[in-house]
């Protein structure tokens, strides 16, 4: 099966006819012929009708045509015979609708799924009421068995008759044809070829042969080495997008461990974060079958990234790596700001102003798009407000009265390994090193939790740590992961205590990253998560994604034994996992870097189905030949500007009065103008500083603010001035209480010299 019968949900029984004439879909005087030699594509089993015009075989060019409008094939029935299913085969002409906006009409009823096409149907694709196709079925010929059959068998070549003989040659007398030369073979062409032109235009489509191992790479759903898989009923009936995928390109030079997954509530954009200190991101509206990143940014060098997440209205998001501050990104990856560090030398976190140890979790506020939350291993999680918080040297400091300090089952602290929000955002749960779970409440900061269960994950008698929490759709139900133990286990978040069991345990999930977590499905009746490889089984098993049924039918403390396992990659392990419950897809990241998307065609929508829509961009030799000549490593050009003018820099706005009157004040205002502090012209009391000015051109700027004319006088009379009925001791003395002398050094010491002589 190939890789496009794998996304249009092809089945195995489908087929063309080889005779042109045994089906057509006729409109006015147009007639197009439904067979092997009206394809395009590899397979041979199927016609595509859609608007692109390099994936349509029957192109259709009008705006209500989806690039992938709808798929005719024929399939073969086995027909009953007086209820004994030993029948003749009947052949079936069917028509799938792929799901666009105005999808088709059959006889002026809407097409929902797969309808049989009669003779004689009229079918109408999309709002193009001009063309109304009528569909003629010649079911002899459909049924006719060519006269003859060649089977290759070893160099040489047999024929072999209807009844069953195999001869080399044929007996038959060949008929002398006639051949022309010269002047009348030249003459024939000529007269073939213009009888060439009456007849109705045909189109080839452009097979790509240097990039089909680029859509290989980038679509391959089987497992080399291993058989495909089939999907059994219960996948079909619980609609798990599992039936194509797509992997997301990466960099040829990076090998990094993906540590987090996140998409934006839209599912439009998907960041990935890797320990190498790079966030990935992905644009799936503006990108195509290559999948590759638009944008890759390093967030804090020398810190692996430890989560991200983004905000309720996806116009930003939080990345908390393995330092003390978290960062403020918007959409495209430019920073906002930084949190700040606190103090590490104070023991109490609610005395300083951020944290001092690893962040371990982050998450976004589900309704608050100024909210945020953190957790570290300094044993605190920490309320941020992006809007009401203060700042010191532009960090963002955490308000010291939404600080909760987590502590242990013994009430000594603990350090915090994972921290997520309920979907309401009225409480938030984390976990511990120590294997508890404890819910607290956002709306008052306590000395203890609403709800806790400590030891969730025992081995023996000591509790295990909690590396992630997944919370469902509703709040309901709340699962816990630990690496160490290998097992999920959903609790329910309401009822949580100290004597409380999990509503189940999906068992046999090793796991053996920091990172590894689980994801509910939209309804949240199902629950998934993968497996990890030991090193040494890298060559014989694979990286499985597996499912569990988690709903309420499950019986309480009984392992769960999964309904569905999908071996995703061999040799390869599954770090994180992610449901997203607009697109219905999951997203899914192994050890080697790599992230798969699968989908379903039917139950997913947008999302992976958009690139895979799009194809591959065409490029020419020439763009094919620079680019491979083009400079690697830090001489290379990462990216090229095409349009240098439709930067902020060179943008002009419309010019009006209001702008420029505001334009006017803005050049008076010194702040926003940054105009450099005038010459000083005395001391400043508001702002500004005298630093520039010595005593002498102060006192002087002084005097000649005041009019006052200082030349000729003596300095030290002066200041004897302000000498007069005033005191400046406390306590008074023995002796003189002046401040100033009377005398000069001079004057003193002759009294002196003059005292010594008598």
């Amino acid at each position: 099966m190939t890789i496009l019968e794998q996304q249009l949900s092809i089945p195995i029984n489908a087929y063309l006819p080889t005779n042109g004439e045994a089906a057509k879909l006729t409109t006015g005087t147009t007639s197009l012929s439904l067979s092997q030699s009206t394809s395009i594509n590899q397979s041979n089993k199927f016609l595509l009708v859609g608007r692109q015009a390099s994936t349509a075989d029957i192109r259709i060019d009008h705006k209500s045509i989806s690039r992938k409008h709808a798929v005719l094939y024929f399939t073969k029935t086995q027909q009953d015979r007086q209820g004994i299913g030993n029948g003749h085969e009947k052949n079936m002409l069917m028509l799938r609708d792929m799901g666009g906006k105005y999808g088709c009409l059959l006889n002026g009823s809407k097409v929902n799924g797969e309808v049989v096409l009669e003779n004689g149907s009229r079918v109408q694709f999309g709002n193009v009421r001009e063309s109304l196709f009528t569909v003629e079925i010649d079911d002899e010929l459909l049924s006719k068995k060519p006269a003859t059959e060649k089977l290759a068998t070893g160099a040489r070549d047999f024929e072999k008759e209807p009844d069953g003989v195999g001869i080399e040659e044929k007996d038959e007398e060949v008929q002398d044809v006639p051949v022309l030369t010269g002047r009348a073979a030249r003459e024939a062409e000529i007269a073939k070829m213009m009888a060439s032109l009456d007849d109705n235009p045909t189109y080839t489509k452009f097979k790509p042969t240097a990039d089909q191992s680029a859509i290989n790479a980038n679509n391959e759903n089987i497992p080399s080495g291993k058989k495909e898989q089939k999907i059994p009923s219960i996948a079909t009936q619980l609609k798990l997008p599992i039936t194509s995928s797509i992997t997301l390109s990466t960099p040829s030079q990076s090998s990094s461990l993906p540590t987090t997954i996140s998409l934006d509530p839209a599912g439009s954009r998907l960041i990935v974060g890797l320990s190498d200190t790079t966030l990935r991101m992905y644009d799936f509206n503006g990108m195509d079958l290559s999948a590759k990143p638009f944008k890759i940014v390093t967030i804090q060098d020398g810190h692996s990234i430890v989560k991200a997440a983004y905000s309720n209205t996806g116009d930003r998001m939080i990345v908390g790596t393995t330092s003390a501050q978290p960062m403020i990104l918007d959409r495209d990856g430019h920073e906002i700001i930084e949190f700040n560090k606190g103090d590490m030398y104070v023991t109490d976190m609610t005395h300083t102003d951020g944290h001092v140890s690893n962040i371990t979790g982050v998450d976004w506020h589900p309704l608050n798009r100024n909210l945020v939350i953190t957790s570290s291993l300094d044993g605190s999680v920490r309320l941020w407000d992006l809007d009401k918080n203060k700042t010191k040297f532009r960090k963002l400091c955490s308000a010291k009265d939404k600080v909760y300090r987590i502590k242990s089952s013994m009430g000594k602290r603990t350090k915090v390994t994972c921290v997520v929000f309920a979907p309401g955002g009225r409480e938030f749960a984390c976990g511990t090193i120590c294997g508890s779970v404890q819910v607290w409440s956002t709306a008052k900061v306590g000395s203890r939790p609403e709800r806790v269960v400590y030891d969730a994950h025992l081995s023996g008698s000591r509790g295990m740590a909690i590396h992630s929490l997944t919370y469902n759709f509703d709040g309901k139900k709340l699962a816990s992961r630990c690496m160490d133990d290998g097992c999920v286990k959903v609790w329910d978040a309401r009822r949580l205590s100290r004597t409380a069991q999990p509503l189940s345990i999906c068992k046999g999930l090793h796991g053996l990253y920091e990172s590894v977590n689980c994801a509910f499905s939209p309804d949240g009746r199902i629950l998934c998560a993968g497996t990890c490889i030991e090193p040494r089984n890298i060559t014989t098993e694979y990286g499985i994604l597996k499912f569990y049924r988690v709903d309420n039918s499950t019986a309480k403390t009984k392992p769960s034994e999964p309904i569905f396992e999908l071996d995703v990659a061999q040799g390869l392990s599954i770090v994180n996992v992610t449901w997203h419950n607009k697109l219905n897809q999951i997203i899914v990241s192994l050890s080697d870097g790599s992230i798969r998307v699968f989908y379903d065609m039917k139950w997913s929508s947008n999302g992976a189905k958009l690139p895979v829509a799009k194809g591959l961009r065409k490029t020419d030799d020439l763009t094919l030949l620079l680019n491979s000549r083009a400079p690697q490593g830090s001489a290379g050009v990462l990216g090229e500007i095409r349009t240098p003018h439709a930067l902020p820099l060179f943008r002009e706005e419309v010019e009006t009065k209001n702008t420029k009157r505001k334009r006017e004040n803005e050049r008076k205002d010194p702040i926003k103008s940054k105009r450099p502090d005038l010459p000083g012209t005395g001391i400043k009391v508001s702002e500004g500083t005298s630093a520039g000015l010595n005593f002498q051109q102060t006192v002087l700027t002084s005097a000649i603010s005041k009019n006052k004319n200082i030349a000729g006088k003596d300095p030290r009379e002066e200041l004897f001035k302000y000498n007069e009925g005033k005191e400046y001791t406390k306590v008074p003395y023995d002796g003189d209480r002046r401040i100033l002398a009377e005398k000069t050094l001079e004057e003193e010491e002759e009294e002196m010299k003059k005292k010594g002589t008598e």
